[in-house]
């Protein structure tokens, strides 16, 4: 009797850890398998809100094409009928088909006020099934793990024990060409530290020029034909005092970074463009340009100054 009782808990005792593990994995349907392949929580203390990055993999196993448009679903907290109170969000879907029998990939990420959630994931919206978050192993970031420190114009904005963000700005170049003013080869660096693909909060370039609208000066001539060496030439002196300038936007280009592949390191050379805007040489500002580097669910917020040529 006691050997049947004890292969008897042996076996409940078996089916308990077995009910309790966790899968990162959903049956879509017999052929196509939905896998949470890394998930990254931002935990940003100064702001009070968490952050959900999340790398979904695709496999499709059937025959035929699978269009990722027939997939539907929603984040949000397991057993509460809300839905979040999203301040961010965005999902990315490289391709709208899964081709058959291969793989493809959505990554996404969600932010809002941090009000101690306990079980944040996908919930499948015609099935109303739940995939949580925390059945992938979830790594942590946090605000925390900002780098202070500022010296020189090669940087490290962010360090922690998976992933390093830095800056470098000292190969930067400012050129004015077909009237506008460029800033090119402003590096922002990535450096994946795990032997593992990881979805990555990748850091926003801003720029702001202190100087003049090309509108405001058409008398002076063709800025469109205009090289750098004519603009640090043109006089916009009236009456001897000099010209107005004004804090003009740049446009930012270069890249959208969602994921790392194992020990992966990156350089991404980002360029800012000021439309129709030039630098007042005659203005005593000898850094007119500030490029602000931002991520908010981590909270960087990095500024630095470039000197005109």
């Amino acid at each position: 009797m006691k050997k049947i009782f004890a292969i008897l808990f042996s076996f409940l005792l078996c089916l308990s850890f077995t009910g309790c593990s966790k899968n990162p994995s959903y049956s879509i349907s017999k052929d196509i398998t939905l896998t949470l392949s890394d998930v990254l929580k931002v935990e940003n203390e100064k702001q009070n809100t968490i952050y959900y990055y999340y790398l979904i993999d695709i496999q499709n196993d059937s025959d035929s094409d699978y269009n990722l448009e027939d997939l539907s679903y929603t984040i949000k907290e397991k057993g509460s009928d809300e839905a979040i109170g999203a301040i961010d969000q965005n999902k990315f879907v490289p391709s709208k088909i899964v081709p058959a029998n291969e793989k493809a990939y959505i990554a996404g990420y969600i932010g809002f006020p941090n009000n101690d959630q306990k079980n944040i994931g996908i919930e499948f919206n015609s099935s109303k099934d739940f995939l949580a978050f925390k059945n992938a192993k979830i790594r942590k970031a946090s605000s925390s793990e900002i780098a202070t420190k500022q010296v020189g114009m090669a940087q490290k904005l962010y360090e922690s024990d998976d992933l390093l963000i830095s800056y470098d700005y000292s190969q930067a170049e400012i050129n004015f060409f077909e009237g506008n003013t460029v800033v090119s080869n402003f590096y922002i660096k990535y450096e994946n530290k795990t032997d593992q693909r990881i979805v990555i909060p990748y850091v926003t370039p801003y720029g702001t020029l202190n100087g003049c609208l090309t509108s405001d000066y058409a008398s002076k001539g063709d800025f469109s034909t205009m090289s750098m060496d004519d603009i640090k030439k043109l006089d916009l002196k009236t009456d001897g005092l000099l010209a107005q300038t004004k804090n003009i936007s740049g446009e930012s280009s270069g890249y959208a970074l969602l994921y790392l592949d194992p020990e992966q390191s990156l350089s991404c050379n980002t360029s800012i463009t000021f439309h129709n805007s030039f630098i007042y040489y005659q203005e005593s500002d000898e850094e007119p340009i500030t490029i602000e580097m931002s991520c908010q669910a981590i909270g960087i917020d990095r500024s630095v100054k470039l000197k005109r040529s």
